[in-house]
Protein backbone atom coordinates (compact mmCIF):
# COMPACT_ATOMS: atom_id res chain seq x y z
CA UNK A 1 0.00 0.00 0.00
CA UNK A 2 1.54 3.93 -0.69
CA UNK A 3 -0.03 6.39 0.35
CA UNK A 4 0.62 10.34 -1.09
CA UNK A 5 2.82 12.40 1.77
CA UNK A 6 3.96 15.86 0.51
CA UNK A 7 6.83 15.58 3.16
CA UNK A 8 8.57 13.02 0.70
CA UNK A 9 9.38 16.70 -1.52
CA UNK A 10 10.28 18.79 1.22
CA UNK A 11 14.01 18.99 0.11
CA UNK A 12 12.75 19.46 -2.93
CA UNK A 13 12.88 23.37 -4.78
CA UNK A 14 10.04 24.90 -6.14
CA UNK A 15 10.66 25.05 -10.06
CA UNK A 16 10.53 28.66 -10.83
CA UNK A 17 10.25 27.77 -14.82
CA UNK A 18 6.73 27.27 -13.57
CA UNK A 19 4.22 29.25 -11.47
CA UNK A 20 2.78 27.12 -8.61
CA UNK A 21 -0.22 27.83 -6.56
CA UNK A 22 -2.63 26.34 -4.22
CA UNK A 23 -3.96 23.94 -6.82
CA UNK A 24 -0.70 23.03 -8.79
CA UNK A 25 3.14 22.78 -7.66
CA UNK A 26 6.31 22.55 -9.66
CA UNK A 27 9.14 20.96 -7.69
CA UNK A 28 12.62 20.01 -9.08
CA UNK A 29 15.94 18.36 -7.57
CA UNK A 30 18.98 17.78 -9.54
CA UNK A 31 17.34 16.86 -13.11
CA UNK A 32 13.99 15.42 -11.62
CA UNK A 33 11.45 17.39 -11.59
CA UNK A 34 7.69 16.71 -9.83
CA UNK A 35 3.77 18.33 -11.04
CA UNK A 36 1.16 17.68 -8.25
CA UNK A 37 -2.58 18.48 -8.40
CA UNK A 38 -4.89 18.86 -6.12
CA UNK A 39 -8.07 17.84 -7.43
CA UNK A 40 -11.29 17.44 -5.76
CA UNK A 41 -11.52 14.12 -6.52
CA UNK A 42 -7.69 13.16 -6.16
CA UNK A 43 -3.90 13.97 -6.17
CA UNK A 44 -1.82 13.64 -9.31
CA UNK A 45 1.96 12.98 -9.18
CA UNK A 46 3.95 13.61 -12.73
CA UNK A 47 7.38 12.36 -11.75
CA UNK A 48 9.82 13.21 -14.65
CA UNK A 49 13.40 14.15 -15.73
CA UNK A 50 14.97 16.59 -17.97
CA UNK A 51 17.26 14.09 -19.80
CA UNK A 52 14.66 11.75 -20.83
CA UNK A 53 11.20 11.78 -22.85
CA UNK A 54 9.59 9.42 -19.83
CA UNK A 55 7.11 10.13 -16.89
CA UNK A 56 5.51 8.64 -14.60
CA UNK A 57 1.70 9.50 -13.40
CA UNK A 58 0.58 8.36 -9.89
CA UNK A 59 -2.92 9.15 -8.80
CA UNK A 60 -3.92 9.14 -5.16
CA UNK A 61 -7.60 9.37 -3.46
CA UNK A 62 -7.82 13.17 -1.98
CA UNK A 63 -10.00 11.70 1.09
CA UNK A 64 -7.46 9.19 2.37
CA UNK A 65 -4.42 9.55 0.63
CA UNK A 66 -4.38 6.19 -0.62
CA UNK A 67 -2.68 5.22 -4.14
CA UNK A 68 -5.55 4.83 -6.65
CA UNK A 69 -3.28 3.95 -9.72
CA UNK A 70 -0.45 4.04 -11.92
CA UNK A 71 0.63 4.42 -15.87
CA UNK A 72 3.95 5.24 -17.35
CA UNK A 73 4.38 7.55 -20.88
CA UNK A 74 7.17 8.27 -23.26
CA UNK A 75 6.36 11.30 -24.69
CA UNK A 76 2.38 11.30 -24.63
CA UNK A 77 2.60 7.37 -24.97
CA UNK A 78 0.98 5.07 -22.55
CA UNK A 79 3.51 2.46 -22.00
CA UNK A 80 3.45 -0.64 -20.43
CA UNK A 81 1.19 -2.09 -17.47
CA UNK A 82 -1.17 0.50 -15.97
CA UNK A 83 -2.42 -0.50 -12.68
CA UNK A 84 -5.32 0.58 -11.06
CA UNK A 85 -6.41 -0.16 -6.94
CA UNK A 86 -9.24 -0.26 -5.28
CA UNK A 87 -10.07 1.84 -1.39
CA UNK A 88 -8.40 -0.38 0.23
CA UNK A 89 -5.14 -0.31 -1.99
CA UNK A 90 -6.15 -3.67 -3.53
CA UNK A 91 -4.82 -4.06 -6.80
CA UNK A 92 -7.90 -4.25 -9.73
CA UNK A 93 -7.77 -3.57 -13.25
CA UNK A 94 -4.70 -3.84 -15.30
CA UNK A 95 -3.89 -2.44 -18.83
CA UNK A 96 -1.15 -3.51 -21.02
CA UNK A 97 -0.89 -0.78 -23.35
CA UNK A 98 1.94 -2.43 -25.46
CA UNK A 99 -0.02 -5.24 -26.18
CA UNK A 100 -1.03 -4.24 -29.80
CA UNK A 101 2.33 -3.35 -30.49
CA UNK A 102 4.46 -6.13 -31.31
CA UNK A 103 7.74 -3.58 -32.54
CA UNK A 104 8.24 -2.53 -29.03
CA UNK A 105 9.09 1.28 -27.97
CA UNK A 106 12.68 -0.37 -27.24
CA UNK A 107 13.10 -1.30 -31.45
CA UNK A 108 11.65 1.94 -32.11
CA UNK A 109 14.18 3.56 -30.40
CA UNK A 110 16.84 1.66 -31.81
CA UNK A 111 15.52 2.21 -35.39
CA UNK A 112 15.58 5.49 -35.13
CA UNK A 113 19.02 5.69 -33.70
CA UNK A 114 20.47 3.61 -36.18
CA UNK A 115 18.55 4.94 -39.21
CA UNK A 116 18.10 8.48 -38.74
CA UNK A 117 21.14 9.02 -35.91
CA UNK A 118 18.91 10.00 -33.54
CA UNK A 119 17.66 9.25 -30.06
CA UNK A 120 14.04 9.29 -29.17
CA UNK A 121 15.37 9.00 -25.16
CA UNK A 122 16.94 12.54 -25.05
CA UNK A 123 15.45 15.42 -24.84
CA UNK A 124 16.13 17.37 -28.58
CA UNK A 125 13.64 19.89 -29.32
CA UNK A 126 11.69 19.35 -32.22
CA UNK A 127 11.32 15.31 -31.91
CA UNK A 128 8.12 13.85 -30.88
CA UNK A 129 6.49 10.11 -31.01
CA UNK A 130 3.45 8.96 -31.18
CA UNK A 131 1.66 5.17 -31.88
CA UNK A 132 -2.23 4.28 -32.60
CA UNK A 133 -4.14 1.51 -33.82
CA UNK A 134 -6.02 2.75 -37.24
CA UNK A 135 -9.81 1.73 -36.58
CA UNK A 136 -10.65 1.41 -40.40
CA UNK A 137 -6.80 -0.54 -41.36
CA UNK A 138 -7.03 -2.22 -37.64
CA UNK A 139 -3.56 -2.03 -37.76
CA UNK A 140 -1.21 -0.64 -35.16
CA UNK A 141 1.48 2.34 -36.06
CA UNK A 142 4.17 4.70 -34.90
CA UNK A 143 4.60 7.99 -35.90
CA UNK A 144 7.96 10.13 -35.44
CA UNK A 145 8.26 13.51 -36.53
CA UNK A 146 12.18 15.06 -36.20
CA UNK A 147 13.03 18.67 -36.85
CA UNK A 148 15.16 19.73 -39.40
CA UNK A 149 18.86 21.28 -38.22
CA UNK A 150 18.67 23.22 -41.22
CA UNK A 151 15.37 24.56 -41.66
CA UNK A 152 13.67 26.02 -39.23
CA UNK A 153 10.10 24.94 -38.59
CA UNK A 154 10.56 21.60 -41.37
CA UNK A 155 10.00 18.29 -39.57
CA UNK A 156 10.85 14.98 -41.19
CA UNK A 157 7.87 12.37 -40.59
CA UNK A 158 8.44 8.46 -40.30
CA UNK A 159 5.31 6.24 -40.47
CA UNK A 160 6.60 2.89 -38.97
CA UNK A 161 4.69 -1.08 -38.84
CA UNK A 162 3.80 -1.43 -34.88
CA UNK A 163 3.79 -5.13 -35.56
CA UNK A 164 6.90 -5.38 -38.30
CA UNK A 165 8.93 -2.00 -37.70
CA UNK A 166 9.08 -1.64 -41.47
CA UNK A 167 9.09 2.29 -42.58
CA UNK A 168 6.05 2.51 -44.28
CA UNK A 169 6.18 5.95 -45.24
CA UNK A 170 8.19 9.29 -45.32
CA UNK A 171 7.46 12.58 -45.85
CA UNK A 172 8.27 16.54 -45.16
CA UNK A 173 5.93 18.82 -43.75
CA UNK A 174 5.89 22.40 -42.31
CA UNK A 175 4.99 23.74 -38.80
CA UNK A 176 5.79 27.38 -39.28
CA UNK A 177 5.43 29.41 -42.16
CA UNK A 178 3.47 29.87 -44.69
CA UNK A 179 3.97 26.30 -46.38
CA UNK A 180 0.54 24.35 -45.94
CA UNK A 181 1.21 20.55 -45.76
CA UNK A 182 -1.58 17.60 -45.37
CA UNK A 183 -1.60 16.11 -42.02
CA UNK A 184 1.01 13.43 -42.69
CA UNK A 185 -1.06 10.35 -41.84
CA UNK A 186 -3.64 11.70 -44.25
CA UNK A 187 -0.97 11.82 -47.30
CA UNK A 188 -0.25 8.07 -46.18
CA UNK A 189 -3.94 7.34 -45.88
CA UNK A 190 -4.27 8.86 -50.03
CA UNK A 191 -1.35 7.17 -51.12
CA UNK A 192 -3.05 3.86 -49.90
CA UNK A 193 -6.13 4.88 -51.82
CA UNK A 194 -3.90 6.08 -54.97
CA UNK A 195 -2.29 2.65 -54.93
CA UNK A 196 -5.59 0.64 -54.59
CA UNK A 197 -7.25 2.24 -57.12
CA UNK A 198 -4.39 1.70 -59.68
CA UNK A 199 -4.10 -1.89 -58.31
CA UNK A 200 -8.08 -2.44 -59.52
CA UNK A 201 -7.37 -0.56 -62.94
CA UNK A 202 -6.59 -2.04 -66.03
CA UNK A 203 -2.70 -2.56 -66.24
CA UNK A 204 -2.71 -5.22 -69.99
CA UNK A 205 -4.02 -7.92 -71.75
CA UNK A 206 -2.20 -11.04 -72.27
CA UNK A 207 -3.51 -14.17 -73.99
CA UNK A 208 -7.21 -12.68 -74.56
CA UNK A 209 -7.30 -11.51 -70.87
CA UNK A 210 -7.40 -8.42 -69.65
CA UNK A 211 -5.45 -8.09 -66.10
CA UNK A 212 -5.64 -5.46 -63.37
CA UNK A 213 -1.99 -4.30 -61.63
CA UNK A 214 -2.49 -6.52 -58.85
CA UNK A 215 -3.93 -9.48 -60.95
CA UNK A 216 -1.13 -9.25 -63.08
CA UNK A 217 0.91 -9.26 -60.10
CA UNK A 218 -0.36 -12.53 -58.46
CA UNK A 219 -0.16 -14.37 -62.34
CA UNK A 220 3.39 -13.64 -62.33
CA UNK A 221 3.96 -14.59 -58.63
CA UNK A 222 2.16 -17.99 -59.24
CA UNK A 223 3.59 -18.44 -62.72
CA UNK A 224 7.21 -18.18 -60.76
CA UNK A 225 6.10 -20.68 -58.20
CA UNK A 226 5.06 -23.37 -60.50
CA UNK A 227 8.12 -22.74 -62.31
CA UNK A 228 10.19 -23.24 -59.19
CA UNK A 229 8.31 -26.16 -58.77
CA UNK A 230 8.96 -27.88 -61.69
CA UNK A 231 11.96 -27.25 -63.47
CA UNK A 232 13.88 -29.96 -62.34
CA UNK A 233 11.02 -32.61 -62.84
CA UNK A 234 11.63 -32.10 -66.70
CA UNK A 235 7.88 -30.37 -66.81
CA UNK A 236 9.59 -27.19 -68.69
CA UNK A 237 11.50 -29.18 -70.70
CA UNK A 238 8.31 -30.73 -72.26
CA UNK A 239 6.70 -27.75 -72.58
CA UNK A 240 9.67 -26.22 -74.28
CA UNK A 241 11.09 -29.17 -76.39
CA UNK A 242 10.93 -29.17 -80.51
CA UNK A 243 8.07 -30.48 -82.28
CA UNK A 244 9.52 -34.00 -83.30
CA UNK A 245 11.86 -34.85 -80.84
CA UNK A 246 11.32 -36.90 -78.12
Amino acid sequence: MEYFDIEKYKDWESDTEWNSNEIVKFLKKGNDRVEIYFYKKGIQVRLKNTQNYYSTVKTYSYKNKLLQGVSHEFYAIDIGIYREYDEIGKLGREIDYDKPYKFSIKQLIEKVKKECNVDLEKKIQNTWAKRKVDQNLKKPFYEVSLGSKEIPGQQEYILIDGTTGETLFETIYYTKGDIETMNPFDQYITKLKKEEEEDNSYFKNYKGKNYTKKEWKEFEEEWYKNYKENKDKGFWDDIFKKPGKK
